[in-house]
């Protein structure tokens, strides 16, 4: 195993949604906190939620992003509405059983998704199915990710397959904490990508690492740091090989429950923020 990686170095993409790389942090974490999420926000008996993020430009016009979610069909379907100052918009409707996400059904300009997710008796992730639709060419995706476990309930092997004929394996191997510690991709028997994850002394995510062969050395694409109640309170996500960095921060209130999130400059300004009001 490699030490904790020391940065130098970080640049913040901002993406809502999964990742598109490290499956077992896209897939099985990103599912986990989207799932005690939606746990806490039930407990806290919470609606609706606003998400609001307004800046004034150059030109004296009003810019920024704004979010409306709100439960239905008691805290069984949460519906997303998200309005961009240019005029796009975009709605999801997300289905939960069993306190689990099980559909996410997403419409935008001209293209509309569908993600459904498996699970097995012990709650563990199994499947997820992705297919859209991009009615501006009439062309259709497809891809499914197949997950086994081993005895001790971890992640041992993924299967990726779009469109039903392009195959990657993805296996996983642990750390003397039974820690996720190397996620290897392999196409027709070739190893294509590898992954390393770091943890702290909670066990908690704290690196999402691999190889440069470019610079011959590891090089960070996440970071994660987080406050005594495991709240993730600063998030760093790397463009590989990048040598600029932006930094978000995390607040909450005393349920638990985000209040507002701040994007930092390399040079400490902000860039980018929003706030977040519940009703009950």
């Amino acid at each position: 195993m490699f030490k904790r990686v020391k940065l130098a170095a970080i640049i913040f993409i901002f993406t809502i949604g999964k990742a598109n790389s490290q499956f077992y942090y896209s897939d099985i974490l990103i599912n986990k906190v989207a799932n005690n999420n939606y746990i806490n926000y039930k407990n806290n008996k919470v609606k609706k939620i606003i998400g609001s993020n307004a800046t004034v430009n150059s030109n004296n016009e009003k810019e920024g992003i704004t979010v409306q979610q709100y439960f239905t069909n008691n805290w069984g379907t949460l519906t997303t509405e998200t309005n961009l100052s240019v005029g796009i918009k975009t709605s999801s409707t997300t289905t939960f059983v069993n306190n689990k996400i099980i559909k996410k059904e997403e419409e935008g300009k001209n293209v509309n998704s569908i993600v459904s997710y498996e699970y097995d008796n012990a709650g563990k992730l199994t499947g997820i199915y992705t297919s859209s639709d991009d009615t501006s060419v009439n062309k259709g995706f497809n891809e499914k990710h197949i997950w086994t476990y081993d005895a001790k309930l971890q992640p041992s092997k993924m299967l990726k397959i779009k469109n039903n004929t392009d195959t990657t394996m993805v296996e996983f191997l642990k750390d003397e904490q039974n820690n996720i510690a190397e996620e290897r991709w392999t196409k027709k028997g070739e190893l294509i990508e590898t992954y390393y994850y770091y943890y702290n002394e909670k066990n908690l995510l704290t690196d999402v690492v691999k190889f440069n062969m470019k610079v011959g050395k590891m090089l960070p694409e996440f970071l994660f740091d987080y406050d005594t109640n495991n709240n993730l309170v600063q998030m760093t996500q790397i463009p590989f090989g990048s040598d600029n960095y932006n930094i978000w921060k995390y607040y909450y209130n005393q349920n638990g429950l985000k209040e507002k999130e701040n994007c930092y400059s390399k040079k400490g300004e902000i860039i980018g923020k929003m706030e977040y009001s519940y009703s009950y």
